[in-house]
């Protein structure tokens, strides 16, 4: 009985794969007023996308429309690469909250929907709990939620009453088994070897340090030290050797600076720059990744938002700062990605607000789109994303206006496509 079972249920795949290999491939044809296919080039008017199962097979002028494809129309709109954000955390829902990890994974699948609605085609999730962002990673993978491309950090590597430890509980609280490496806790070399390779066992792509203090935690200070120079290049070693990045949390000049001596491969803050660290970022191809719309975000809403004071005081405390440091790395050629520091908490900021701030503080908008798009999927290792074009993963985003002229156009979002599909419930963001 057994036996039969299984050779019946071997001959129904066989048959299944045998019928979805003799389907018509899945066409969509996509009318553009205005393609951006590439930030870094001149646009193309009235040109089409035809994208087959998924992934771009032609972009053009004069493309026919294939039998039996499905038709989009945005030649009243300008048409852009779906979005990257660099770096992102994840909301599982209110701020200092302690969810059990099913409800925080239940609101963790909302906020990456959000994400995927407001045209983020990738994010890089850097520290979450619970590895609730590789959780993300396979469900999405797998099509069981919608979302977009993830690439996760497990626990960002931290020390206790660091940038990492949100918690304040009195010293008698029995904490031994939530400061450990597997949560991203280290004291040592040997903690911090142990960490890298536990994230990685657990699904990390991608490895967060947090090399300095920061604002949004209650203990610690942006211009306290925390990882020394020794754990920094034990982590970045252990990491390249599985073939992967190190994202570096730094506030500081000192931690910037031993940071990119231990060889990372991204800058994330980087509120403290100085013209030595600029110059070897360039020299040695590392990425900055400013975050400027959090702390202006925080100084222009903190107060309304209910920030905690702790956060409103060092915000104010770094602004000035981070903002010069943004300005001299743009000045200098450094290489951004944009990253909005945000959880996608629905309805709260996200890619777009960063790409509208790093305007605002100097970029042109050319070189905003390109911050999250060509230079996000470069940082990310996402090879498929970043631009529109033959061979690529078939992600669009249609907003109302031109945002080479006007950047609170991509505010303006009227449809985005992810992998040949429409996505529903489409957000206008002004």
């Amino acid at each position: 009985m057994f036996k039969r079972f299984c050779w019946g249920f071997i001959f129904a795949l066989v048959a299944s794969s045998v019928s979805l290999a003799g389907s018509a491939p899945r066409i969509v044809y996509v009318r553009c007023g205005r393609l951006i296919y590439d930030a870094e080039k001149a646009p193309m008017e009235h040109a089409a996308v035809l994208i087959t199962d998924g992934k771009i097979t032609a972009v053009g002028t004069d493309l026919p429309v294939p039998a039996g494809a499905q038709q989009l129309d945005f030649s009243a709109y300008t048409v852009i690469p779906g979005l990257v954000d660099a770096h992102t955390h994840i909301w599982t829902g209110p701020r200092a909250a302690n969810p059990a990890p099913t409800l925080a994974a239940l609101r963790a699948a909302r906020a990456v929907a959000y994400a995927l609605r407001s045209g983020v085609a990738a994010m890089r999730i850097l520290g979450s709990y619970d590895f609730v962002d590789v959780a993300l990673k396979a469900a999405i993978d797998e099509g069981t939620i919608p979302g977009p491309n993830i690439v996760p950090a497990g626990h960002a590597l931290s020390i206790p009453a660091g940038h990492g430890d949100p918690l304040t509980f009195p010293s008698n609280f029995e904490l031994e088994q939530y400061y450990t490496p597997l949560n991203g806790f280290i004291s040592s070399t040997a903690d911090a070897e142990k960490a890298v390779h536990l994230q990685i066992k657990y699904g990390a792509k991608v490895i967060k340090i947090l090399a300095s203090g920061g604002v949004g935690s209650p203990l610690d200070s942006p211009t306290a030290e925390q990882l020394s120079p020794e754990e920094m290049r034990v982590i970045v070693e252990q990491a390249h050797m599985a073939h992967l990045k190190v994202a570096a949390h730094d506030e500081n000049l000192k931690t910037i600076l031993d940071a990119l001596h231990a060889g990372v491969d991204s800058i994330e803050h980087g509120s403290e720059l100085n013209p030595e660290a600029c110059d070897f970022m360039k020299s040695h191809g590392v990425y900055l990744v400013p975050t400027v719309y959090i702390v202006d975000n925080i100084l222009l809403n903190g107060e309304k938002d209910r920030l905690p004071d702790y956060m409103i005081r060092k915000a104010h405390e770094l602004a000035e700062k981070h903002f010069a440091s943004y300005k001299l790395a743009l000045a200098s050629g450094v290489t951004m990605a944009a990253g909005s520091d945000m959880p996608y908490e629905p309805g709260k900021g996200t890619v777009l607000d960063e790409i509208v701030t790093e305007v605002k503080y100097g970029m042109t908008p050319q070189q905003a789109l390109v911050s999250a798009t060509k230079h996000g999927a470069a940082l990310l290792g996402l090879d498929n994303l970043g631009v529109i074009g033959a061979g690529m993963e078939g992600d669009l985003v249609a907003v109302d206006g031109d945002p080479l002229t006007d950047i609170s156009a991509v505010k303006r979002i009227k449809a985005v496509v992810h992998k040949g599909e429409a996505v529903p419930a489409l957000m206008d963001h002004q």
